[in-house]
């Protein structure tokens, strides 16, 4: 693996950051484009979307650390050193998503159909994001004889980031597809099933994870409760709008 992209006197660049970097700027540049093709402020857009790409790393890392006390407790400075990787998705969905409807009603923008808009292009950025994941080693999968090697675990293991990132990208695919026949918050919804179905599936190769309950991870609980939701309000939704 490559976590270190290089490194000189003054400071190193972590393979890890630089991938994020690349998700938020594909993933902007994509979306601004796309708001212009809507009518809607370009200035407004990019500024929601450094909003975003800050809160949800601070909440995703919160969560992280709530979810790994002991671990933080033991090396407090841990808290800090992001290119060890520690985010979680749920985390960064929540704090995003309060954050945007903040900015959002403080711009007089439409909530609704600014998170069908833009959640597409969450699931491409999480997509590249987790390509950082594989050459940092983190979120690693399983050990298997025919995985692959990585030094930092000095083991072969299945490359789930890689599964991941194909499947996340799948996934954008598919809401940008959907994005021309659905609306009304359904966009926003099909990814919250989409991907906590598939958070839950991966956690089953997922190496770094831990039982929590009825061997379940607390993880796949949470996208238990997240996929339930998601169907439920969906529903809801398809119902009321055939009942108006």
């Amino acid at each position: 693996m490559l976590p270190i992209l290089f490194k000189c006197q003054f400071f190193t660049v972590y393979t890890y950051g630089v991938f994020v970097a690349i998700a938020f700027i594909v993933s902007t540049v994509l979306l601004t484009r796309r708001a212009r093709g809507a009518g809607l402020s370009e200035e407004a857009v990019y500024n929601l979307c450094i909003l975003l790409l800050a809160s949800g790393i601070i909440s995703a890392r919160l969560f992280y650390i709530v979810l790994n006390l002991d671990y933080f407790a033991a090396d407090p400075f841990e808290v800090f050193k992001l290119q060890h990787g520690g985010l979680v998705w749920f985390g960064g969905l929540i704090g995003a998503v309060i954050c945007g409807f903040i900015y959002m009603r403080y711009k007089k923008l439409s909530f609704v159909p600014m998170l069908d808009l833009f959640v597409p292009y969450v699931a491409l950025g999480q997509a590249i994001g987790r390509l950082g994941c594989f050459f940092n080693g983190c979120c690693y999968g399983r050990e298997a004889v025919w995985g692959i090697f990585f030094p930092v675990h000095g083991r072969a293991l299945i490359p789930s980031q890689l599964f991941d990132s194909l499947t996340l990208f799948f996934i954008f695919l598919f809401l940008r597809f959907m994005q021309k026949r659905l609306t009304g918050g359904r966009v926003f919804l099909m990814y919250l099933i989409l991907a906590s179905a598939q958070r839950f599936i991966m956690e089953f190769v997922r190496g770094d994870e831990r039982p929590f309950y009825l061997s379940l991870s607390v993880f796949q609980w949470i996208s238990t409760g997240l996929f339930l939701t998601g169907i439920f309000c969906y529903l809801f939704l398809s119902w009321k709008k055939k009942s108006v």
